[in-house]
């Protein structure tokens, strides 16, 4: 093994040992940027990959993207025109943006989302996929102008992120079951929109939960009604927002 592997591995554990005695997600923020800008990456995310047409804002985990590109990406609705996001929600494997191929011809707005990463200094990027046990895709994902794409770098990137990501739910979920004041919705009505969230039909979430589709279906209108939601994406993203239900994965 050489002096560089031994580096890649010693950064990686080293990082590991600092996740597990952060209490916040702002310290966890602070240690994966700082441990990334190591390995030549100057933003990164930690995020639910839902299917569109759900947008991803509610979603996001960690946000270490650059102001001005999250702006932009939201307000446009690049989600669901993101190659790499949707090379992530069929992949297992982590892979460099450079393997999310796409024809930029028969699709535009592709190349329109890569080029505003470009222009805001995400030249290269790496993406670790994240399967939960519920099915539902989560993801880290880090670009820079010139990462290091070496084998061993990646394979400390792999490792980092699913420390970083377990770390983030599991302090987020802390937070959430804190909170015990205010609830708009019942525990079978946010039982049933997480279901939603994670991307399962009414059919689907009535088999887990072991009642009928007709009173899932109610279960999501009573909780849209509450969180003043017009259709089920938006009552999925309210509920989020409000904290209503866990972010699934």
């Amino acid at each position: 093994m050489t002096a560089r592997m031994v580096d890649y591995a010693r950064a990686a554990f080293d990082l590991i040992d600092h996740f597990d005695g952060a209490k916040t997600t702002d310290q966890v923020m602070s240690q994966l940027g700082s441990a990334l800008s190591a390995f030549g990456y100057n933003a990164f995310l930690i995020t639910g990959v839902p299917e569109p047409p759900l947008r991803v804002e509610a979603y996001f985990l960690l946000n270490g993207w650059p102001d001005g590109f999250g702006t932009e990406y939201h307000q446009k609705n690049y989600y669901r025109d993101d190659p790499i996001a949707a090379w992530c929600r069929r992949s297992i494997d982590p892979y460099e943006w450079s393997e999310a191929k796409y024809n930029p011809e028969t699709w535009p707005r592709a190349a329109t989302v890569m080029q505003l990463a470009d222009d805001f200094g995400m030249k290269r990027g790496f993406c670790v996929p994240i399967i939960r046990a519920n099915g539902f895709t989560a993801c880290v994902t880090m670009a820079g102008d010139k990462p290091d794409f070496d084998p061993e770098a990646k394979k400390a990137m792999h490792l980092i992120s699913l420390y970083a990501h377990a770390k983030a739910v599991k302090l987020m979920r802390m937070d959430a079951a804190l909170r015990t004041d205010g609830r708009m919705l019942t525990k079978r009505e946010a039982e049933a929109l997480t279901w939603i969230a994670a991307g399962k039909s009414s059919w689907e979430v009535a088999s887990i939960m072991g009642i009928t589709e007709r009173t899932v279906n109610k279960f999501v209108a009573d909780a849209a009604q509450k969180l003043k939601a017009r259709t089920r994406t938006q009552a999925v993203v309210n509920a989020i927002f409000a904290r209503e239900i866990q972010i699934p994965g």
